[in-house]
């Protein structure tokens, strides 16, 4: 005759069901198979957010070919548009246009001279950061053109800084009195209007060096993984 088996707390007996595998807790429930604990959704969507892939143990012909070249191509043609139009590149600078006013959304409170300057420095400052996450991520396509884009955002700064004087640039949000317009204001307030072109060619510059930057990291990631491809070979 078997004994009683003595009843177990409800703690143990929850923690005894929360290991076993997925679809077995209950043979009739609606969940068998599928993950329904509390937060699994943004638990998925965190891993894949900020989990890290590991490195591809047999890479592809994207990883070591296709991906740099692809890159490479990208960041010259948007350097062809950048420079060809006035800083002005179709689509992509309505996005700019859309961050630099964000930029100055979230500093509304911040003193007049924080929030003139927020809007050009968000417009670089956001795809660089997420050049920095593709790379954390391991996804060097895809930093690369940010970098590029950034590259493109800061000579589209450049332009901006360069109407600092004459103030004929049509702006968002202006009435035509030219007193939104941010870098007069700047230059203006830290008493450096009348280097407006110097100023201006120094962030162009910077936009050149982001375009070489962008084009270097395509070039020798292609060097690389061709030298590595033919080591394993």
């Amino acid at each position: 005759m078997q004994g009683t088996v003595p009843p177990r707390p409800l703690g143990e007996i929850g923690r005894a069901g929360a290991g076993a595998p997925a679809g077995t807790a209950g043979r009739g429930g609606a969940g068998r198979g599928t993950d329904v604990r509390p937060g699994a959704g943004s638990r998925i969507f965190r891993a894949l957010l900020l989990g890290r892939p590991e490195n591809v143990a047999e890479p592809t012909q994207w990883h070591t070919t296709i991906q740099w070249i692809a890159a490479a191509l990208v960041t010259v043609l948007l350097m062809y548009l950048t420079y060809t139009d006035g800083g002005w590149v179709w689509l992509l600078s309505y996005f700019d246009l859309g961050v630099h006013e964000f930029g100055h959304l979230l500093t509304f409170w911040a003193p007049a001279l924080v929030c003139s300057f927020a809007g050009s420095f968000l417009q670089v400052a956001a795809p660089l950061g997420l050049g920095g996450y593709f790379l954390w991520r391991r996804d060097s396509f895809a930093a690369i053109l940010m970098v590029a884009w950034a590259a493109e955002s800061l000579n589209n700064v450049s332009v901006y800084v360069g109407d600092a004087q004459a103030m004929v640039l049509p702006l968002f949000g202006d009435d035509g009195s030219g007193a939104g317009h941010d870098w007069h204001n700047i230059l203006r307030d830290t008493g450096t209007l009348a280097s407006t072109d110097t100023i201006a060619n120094i962030v162009r510059t910077g936009s050149v060096i982001l375009f070489v930057v962008a084009l270097g990291l395509a070039v020798l990631g292609f060097a690389r993984a061709r030298r590595e491809s033919e080591e394993a070979a």
